[in-house]
This record gives C-alpha cells, structure tokens and sequence, in this order.
C-alpha cells in the first residue's frame, strides 16, 4: 500500500493489523519500505535584470508491505468492507498460491 499521508496510513495499517490478530490469521510486516520524494523544479518568474527564480515542491510517498496468509474469512468478510481512505492512498493485492 502506498499513499501521501502518514498519518493515514498509519491508521489504516493498525486497523488492519487489529481484525488481522482477532482472526488469528499468519501475517508478516508491516515492512516500511523508503519513501519515495518527487521533487518538481518550477521557475516563478524573472527577477530584477532578467534572472530566473526557480521554486521547488515535492510530494513524498510512503510505502508499507503486508504479507498476509491467504484467508478467505478475511477477504470476504473483513476486507472487502472497510473504509479505504480515498484521498492520496492506494492499495496493491497479490494473491499468490
């Protein structure tokens, strides 16, 4: 899962975190994987005598890996309906056999 707010995902990552350990499902991770920066350079505008001036901004994403056992009483039951924050956050499933 990926995302640009810490905070939120912090959140949602101990919610599911929590059903998974009522459950009694096998999990590994949370893993924090490094945060990726987007730096955009972008010139303001001319300066006195003609010079550039150039501002900088930046996103920052946060990355977190879930290994999580293939349990169908999860993902029918639990996972399917919870609230998925939907500003800045996205979700990846692998279901590997």
């Amino acid at each position: 899962m990926w995302g640009t707010d810490l905070k939120t995902m912090n959140q949602f990552t101990n919610q599911l975190l929590k059903i998974i350990e009522q459950l009694g499902i096998e999990k590994r991770g949370p893993v924090n994987l490094p945060t990726k920066i987007i730096r955009v350079p972008t010139m303001r505008t001319l300066g006195k005598r003609g010079t550039k001036i150039y501002e900088t901004y930046q996103i920052r994403i946060y990355r977190r890996f879930l290994d999580v056992a293939n349990d169908e009483r999860f993902f029918k039951n639990y996972f399917i309906n919870m609230q998925i924050p939907s500003k800045g956050f996205r979700i990846s499933l692998k279901i590997i056999k």
